[in-house]
């Protein structure tokens, strides 16, 4: 039996980024069962959009607002009826043959999770990382590498969020997928893998099911590895690892402990730009060198969004401990 599977979009005030991703699923080889657009949008240009051009697209709304990406896959997923929910970003165009590329896994009963690859135009992403795609490390980081292709399927231990599916009835059984995972939201789709890891699932990373990512701006505020993005990156992780694993296991102590040692490349880079000449031999511009300590400032984001991330975990696990959510 061909498993159904519902495509679930979630955009955030880009339309024309939506279009695009709508034309590409429109050419796939095979059709999913249903498409949905979640739209948190301050403002009527993707209603129009998928209303007028896209009527056979379901719109759904979700009026939380920015910043609220997984509040967004829920609503899609509440809402889905096929076998198998895809979450795509609205930045990522997939290839003709992504959605049976991506199927294909499921045929092992034992699979929960199907990534695919995320090529995002960058010379020799390829090969980078091919040994370390969608891993978590005994340190408590996660991995990335999702634009690698090992020519082959492989297990791994979390997917990307924007070419990532599931089992509908896996992702019920534990619950769904959780919120508080503010700000840039990062670490709210390694929530749902890890999950569904820790409870035996399988999760597998097909590289032959490859979406385009172009990494659209950020509508929400702030830019990639900003100062912004550096504070969540750290308050997010603390979070997902105290909520997935809880506070006594030692996975979220040995990250503190990497995280303060990262802080030295800081510190590197630092004195680095103190210096009248840069590797090559040419001069370094003295406003340049004593700008210097601006770069520390990265450093203090991190170290305070880690902190944070301590009482943020609190309150999210006796949120989830009341909602009954695993």
């Amino acid at each position: 039996m061909t498993l159904s599977v519902s495509v679930v979009i979630i955009t955030y005030a880009r339309p024309q980024f939506v279009r695009t991703c709508l034309e590409h699923l429109g050419r796939l080889t095979s059709k999913p069962h249903e498409i949905i657009v979640v739209d948190a949008s301050p403002d009527d240009r993707t209603k129009t959009l998928v209303t007028e051009d896209f009527p056979q697209v379901r719109l759904l709304r979700n009026d939380l607002g920015p910043g609220t990406m997984p509040e967004s896959r829920q609503v899609g997923f509440n809402a889905a009826t096929g076998d198998i929910v895809a979450f795509i970003d609205d930045d990522a165009y997939v290839d003709p043959d992504w959605l049976d590329q991506l199927r294909e896994p499921y045929a092992d009963p034992a699979v929960v999770g199907v990534g695919g690859r995320a090529s995002n135009g960058r010379e020799g992403e390829e090969t980078e990382g091919l040994g370390e795609i969608g891993r978590l490390l005994p340190d408590g980081r996660l991995t990335g590498n999702f634009g690698a292709n090992p020519d082959r399927v492989i297990e791994v231990d979390h997917l990307l969020g924007a070419n990532m599916s599931f089992r509908r009835a896996a992702l019920a059984a534990i619950g769904g997928i959780r919120g508080n995972y503010p700000g840039t939201c990062l670490c709210e789709e390694s929530d749902i893998s890890l999950r569904l890891k820790r409870e035996g699932g399988k999760l597998v990373f097909q590289p032959a099911a490859l979406v385009r990512h172009v990494a659209a701006p950020y509508t929400s505020g702030g830019k990639r590895f900003d100062r912004r993005y550096l504070y969540y990156a750290r308050r997010n992780h603390v979070v997902l690892l105290a909520r997935v694993y809880g506070w006594r296991d030692p996975l979220l102590r040995r990250y503190v402990r990497s995280t303060f040692r990262a802080q030295n490349d800081y510190v590197w880079a630092m004195r680095d730009r103190f210096t009248a000449r840069r590797s090559d031999g040419s001069r370094r511009p003295f406003r340049r060198r004593i700008t210097a300590p601006i770069v520390l400032t990265r450093s203090l984001a991190e170290l305070t969004g880690l902190m944070a991330g301590f009482p943020a975990a609190w309150i999210a696990r006796r949120r989830d401990r009341a909602a009954g959510v695993v």
